[in-house]
Formats: C-alpha cells, sequence, structure tokens
C-alpha cells in the first residue's frame, strides 16, 4: 500500500510541475523585402571621393520613423553574372566595394571602384531592401 501511495505522490507531483503556468511568448517580427531593379545608367558618381565613387539612392516609402529608430534594414545585390546568389552588402564585389545607409523614406547604396584601368559605373543589378520590425530593448 505504501508503495502505491508513493508512486502515486509521485506521479501527481510530475503531472503539476509538467502542467504548471508557461509563458507564450511571439518572438516572430513581420518582415517586408523590396526588389529594385538599378540600372548602370542610375549611378551617380560622388565627384569628392578619394576613389572612383559611384551613388544610387533607392526611394523606400515604407521605410518609417519606426524601422529607422527599431528596426533592421537589410541590403544585398544581385548580379546578371550570378543569378543565383544575393551579394549581402557591404562587401567587395568584383571590381567594387559596396556599402550602403539608410534614413527614413530611402536607402543609398554606394558602389566604390576598386579595378584596374579608368571607372566605370557598376552593371544592372536587383536590389533587395529587406525592413524587419523589432521591439526595442532598451
Amino acid at each position: 500500500m505504501k508503495k502505491l501511495l508513493l508512486a502515486l505522490a509521485i506521479g501527481t507531483a510530475s503531472l503539476v510541475s509538467f502542467s504548471s503556468c508557461t509563458k507564450e511568448t511571439n518572438n516572430y517580427t513581420n518582415g517586408y523585402s523590396y526588389v529594385y531593379t538599378v540600372e548602370s545608367s542610375q549611378w551617380k558618381a560622388i565627384p569628392e571621393a578619394n576613389r572612383p565613387t559611384y551613388e544610387v539612392v533607392i526611394d523606400v516609402p515604407d521605410l518609417d520613423k519606426q524601422y529607422f529608430e527599431d528596426g533592421e534594414v537589410s541590403v544585398a545585390a544581385l548580379f546578371a553574372g550570378n543569378p543565383d546568389f544575393y551579394e549581402i552588402i557591404p562587401g567587395s564585389i568584383g571590381d567594387y566595394h559596396f556599402s550602403a545607409n539608410y534614413g527614413i523614406g530611402s536607402v543609398a547604396v554606394y558602389a566604390e571602384y576598386r579595378g584596374p584601368g579608368s571607372a566605370v559605373k557598376p552593371e544592372k543589378m536587383l536590389v533587395k531592401i529587406v525592413l524587419t520590425d523589432a521591439l526595442p530593448g532598451n
């Protein structure tokens, strides 16, 4: 009888501890991706740069104050010569070093020419901009 009561007590304790209240959190945040075609002719030279550097500014109306202050903005590029992979920016890709910055409503992408000979504008590419919501942690 004592063994039966002990087993019942252990079973009840296990049931209580495994069915106790658990905190469920939703760590999912919304994200949106936008793909823009950037033609070679859209790049504008930055004359005051130390090396030949080009800039293109992309309007992103959904990049609002909330994304700017609390969210995440990432940028990648897809080139015709390698259509199976997006290249993450910043990074050195071919004869260029690409970088980006953003403000409310726009993303600027920069291409610093590091190749041989005279500078040329980057080729046509797709630029993917991803906006991800985030909750402030501080």
